[in-house]
């Protein structure tokens, strides 16, 4: 077991940094008045109350308004506790910060750890959450850029890829808009300068595993990435 003081820092995400990628209307800040009474690790607050999660297209980790609801309120009625066996407070200082298919993303309110939670799968791997703040969370989420988001086109509905060709430059020039009219009159060599998969998938594990090394032994994202290399 690697322990959280070991691992390299998570370098803090700013608002312009993510506005650069997502547009200001692409991030979702809670003012701190509103903030759940739950939230009390100040790294966090400042994190949604200043920087915003994310809340675009372009993006693994969805949310599912409203936000941040208790954790107890994705679960049935024997609770986080029964779900997830092992929880910090059985998961009732923890609210909701993403979605990804079944997955939950849970933010610990007291330590603003974020726990990637799955269905029938143990919270923690070795004992950790996969990731030990928001910062890192972001992080994970802008490792999928214009490159990497190409890998999923043929999943995307027309607005979303409208929306990648708008904010991210390297998907527009990798996924032009003549490929929505008839991809088989594509000039040949169009498609022979494409990168190759495993080279993508290659980079796009390194991104990941240099925020959170260990990452993609939590289940969640495991899922995410046979889905990001084999579709849905």
């Amino acid at each position: 077991m690697t322990s959280a003081a070991s691992l390299p820092p998570v370098r803090p995400v700013s608002r312009a940094e993510l506005e650069q990628v997502y547009g200001a209307d692409g991030l979702l800040r809670v003012p701190d008045a509103e903030l759940p009474a739950v939230v009390t690790d100040p790294g966090a607050r400042a994190f949604l109350a200043e920087v915003g999660l994310i809340h675009a297209p372009g993006t693994m980790v969805r949310i599912f308004e409203p936000a941040l609801r208790a954790l107890a309120e994705e679960c049935g009625p024997q609770g986080p506790a029964h779900d997830w066996p092992g929880l910090p407070d059985d998961g009732a200082g923890m609210v909701v910060v993403g979605h990804y298919g079944s997955g939950v993303f849970a933010l610990d309110g007291a330590t603003g750890e974020v726990y990637a939670l799955g269905a029938n799968r143990p919270p923690t791997v070795d004992g950790r959450p996969a990731h030990r703040s928001l910062h890192s969370l972001a992080r994970c989420q802008l490792a999928f850029g214009g490159l990497e988001l190409t890998v999923m086109v043929d999943q995307m509905d027309p607005d979303t890829i409208a929306w990648c060709r708008s904010h991210l430059p390297e998907f527009a020039e990798l996924h032009p808009a003549f490929l929505d009219d008839d991809e088989e009159d594509v000039d040949p060599e169009f498609w022979a300068n494409q990168p190759a998969l495993e080279d993508i998938v290659a980079g796009l594990t390194a991104k990941l595993l240099a925020v959170e090394p260990g990452l993609l032994d939590q289940p969640v994202w495991q899922d995410i990435l046979h889905d990001f290399e084999h579709g849905y």
